[in-house]
């Protein structure tokens, strides 16, 4: 569990990943580098006596929760279980399983959690099972309907995967429980009790996550918590990237419709920052008429200032820049576009752009000018 990226670019460096317009990235936080507490013997020593003992404790309230035997406690603790050897990963898988049998349906949180925990950790699960109770409980989210389309990809019933895409094209909205499962993560974590830090491993840890103040307990436990969410964000994406990418030319009208209404549902989620960053830039090009257009343009532009801003923070050295303490909390509460504008804020930095502001992106400054990109 230990953590060595910043808290507030989990989920900012899964979207350059998946965003090729999001070109500031690529000059965003320099290639890992040992930090401080690495650097240093006797801080590296005190770290790893730190997460030994809070380790220890994780694994002693994970039993007891789980002990509970509740299908929410079952999971949480399979999924937090620290892993370092074969008898971990067991042990995370029981649970899993375990909360997978005790699940009814009756907590589409525990069915969509589960989806993600049973593949990742090899545990044996319905996934058709799940998928049909989650689809049923909420029919018309794009978000479980695009997961079915891709399941029934991978099993290469291209019958079923058709229907579900255009299922999801008639959706209504796009909701996942990133935030959902991030809060009973982090609800869950937080209650475990965590040896004092020294003042001294505290300030080089909060120097290497770069939160400008020193570190806490529990912004070891809401790291874990932001990396958890950053690896389930990506697969649920995927599959809409590959179907609305043209592979040659532009996308055939039928195609760009469907694609066009699911990436308008996708846009209007802003509990991470993914979303809007792979469908505001394609919403621009795919306006119909001036009107939608200069619309389009217009929410490419606020999401641009917020995440270019967030960005350049991080060039800054970690003396000169600050992560408020409940930027977590912002953001399993209000979503992660929320959170990064809180970030600025507490930075001295307005949350939304002048006007007549461009983006430094050149993808980005092209799609509001209506001019070819050119090199920054």
């Amino acid at each position: 569990m230990r953590m060595t990226m910043q808290v507030g670019m989990w989920l900012v460096l899964m979207a350059s990943v998946l965003a090729p317009s999001l070109s500031l990235a690529q000059d965003g936080p320099p290639p890992e580098v040992p930090g401080r507490v690495e650097s240093d013997p006797q801080l590296a020593a005190a770290s790893r006596a730190w997460h030994d003992a809070w380790r220890a404790n994780v694994e002693a309230h994970l039993r007891t929760v789980a002990a509970r035997g509740t299908p929410r406690d079952l999971l949480v603790a399979g999924w937090l279980w620290p892993r370092s050897d074969d008898d971990a990963d067991t042990q995370a898988r029981a649970w899993l399983q375990a909360a997978h049998a005790a699940s009814r349906g009756d907590d589409p949180l525990v069915d969509w959690a589960l989806l993600d925990a049973c593949a990742t950790n090899d545990a044996r699960c319905d996934r058709s099972l799940l998928l049909q109770r989650l689809m049923a409980a909420d029919p018309g989210n794009a978000e479980r309907l695009l997961a079915a389309y891709a399941d029934a990809v991978q099993r290469r019933d291209m019958a079923a995967a058709e229907r579900y895409w255009q299922a999801a094209a008639d959706a209504t909205h796009y909701r996942a429980h990133f935030s959902d499962v991030g809060l009973l993560m982090a609800t869950t974590l937080r209650q475990v009790p965590a040896p004092p830090l020294d003042p001294a491993l505290a300030a080089a840890i909060g120097e290497d996550l770069g939160i400008g103040r020193a570190a806490t307990p529990q912004d070891m436990a809401d790291t874990t918590v932001l990396g958890i969410n950053a690896a389930i964000a990506i697969p649920t994406l995927q599959p809409i990237m590959q179907r609305c990418r043209a592979q040659v030319g532009a996308l055939p009208a039928d195609a760009r419709t469907a694609c066009k209404r699911i990436y308008t549902l996708l846009a209007a989620d802003d509990s991470i920052v993914i979303g809007p960053a792979i469908a505001l830039p394609q919403l621009v090009q795919w306006a119909d008429g001036d009107v939608e257009r200069e619309a389009a343009r217009e929410r490419l532009r606020q999401f641009a200032w917020v995440y270019e801003n967030v960005m350049q923070l991080y060039q800054r050295p970690a003396a000169a820049r600050h992560l408020p303490a409940d930027y977590v909390d912002v953001f399993l509460r209000d979503g992660e576009l929320a959170a990064m504008r809180h970030q600025l804020q507490a930075n001295g930095i307005a949350d939304e752009p002048p006007a007549g502001w461009l983006p430094d992106s050149p993808e980005h400054r092209a799609l509001l000018t209506g001019e070819p990109p050119t090199a920054p």
